[in-house]
């Protein structure tokens, strides 16, 4: 085999290797930026599904307030109204 040959070679075998290298890099990236959207660092994925645990029972907790004052407030509507009809 002649250096021509060599060199065809090389870039036969070469160009897809690195074809095929710049797709794992890309895929890494594309996949580090899917991560970090997602909650950030793989190490921190624990922490973070805590958190989001956490911010799910907050929320929870809250709408649960929000029905409990909606319905103080109506039975202290409902009992001013009876107030009312009575003095009235």
């Amino acid at each position: 085999m002649g250096p021509f040959e060599v060199a065809v070679a090389a870039l036969l075998v070469g160009i897809p290797g690195i074809i095929g290298f710049t797709a794992l890099i890309m895929r890494f990236h594309l996949k580090k930026k899917e991560l970090e959207m997602r909650g950030g660092d793989p190490e921190l994925g624990p922490v973070v599904d805590e958190l989001r645990d956490d911010l799910n029972d907050t929320r929870a907790r809250l709408a649960d307030m929000e029905e409990r004052l909606d319905f103080a407030e109506r039975l202290l509507t409902a009992g001013r109204a009876s107030q009312e009809d009575r003095s009235g």
